[in-house]
């Protein structure tokens, strides 16, 4: 193998698709293509971003990367299954408070789902309440505050989505 000609022909690329094309055909090992990835991205003024966003729409990368995701999902989901009672969990204003509050500190769904002793699409849901509440306070042209956002997410999924569905038409 060529490392010149190699070289030469990833430094050729004009766009991030075809950087992406030319290093996925290329013989090159991993961290030969890196130095050349920064030599290519200073020469052409792409960012590393570019070259991400490039990669993620890439047919390959994309088989890869989705290759066994339903099973570490599986096993991801099953992990961090903190829900071990017979007890349903009831979201009250306090704990939808504190919950609130956790999330905007940015916590990860599993540490969450540990706090509450719950499960991950738990977390999700309560999230998708908090988003769809804040997307009608908007929509409505009020400010989402914590306790409206909390009052509004008392409600179902359902009715907020119908909600957010009937103030969009007007």
């Amino acid at each position: 193998m060529d490392y010149e000609k190699e070289k030469k022909k990833l430094l050729s690329a004009k766009t991030p698709e075809q950087y992406i094309e030319f290093s996925i055909k290329s013989k090159l090992e991993g961290p030969k293509k890196s130095s050349i990835t920064t030599e290519w991205l200073n020469k052409s003024g792409y960012s590393i971003d570019d070259i991400k966003y490039a990669r993620n729409r890439h047919p390959f990368w994309r088989e890869k990367r989705n290759k066994g995701s339903y099973e570490r999902n599986s096993r991801r989901l099953e992990y961090h299954n903190y829900y071990k009672s017979d007890e349903k969990i009831v979201w009250d204003d306090a704990k939808l408070s504190k919950f609130y509050d956790l999330n905007q500190e940015g916590n990860a769904d599993h540490e969450l789902a540990r706090i509450f002793k719950t499960s991950i699409p738990a977390v999700n849901h309560i999230r998708r309440k908090f988003r769809f509440a804040t997307t009608l306070l908007e929509l409505e042209k009020k400010k989402p505050s914590k306790a409206t956002v909390i009052k509004l997410s008392t409600h179902s999924e359902s009715v907020l989505k119908r909600l957010i569905k009937e103030k969009g038409r007007k």
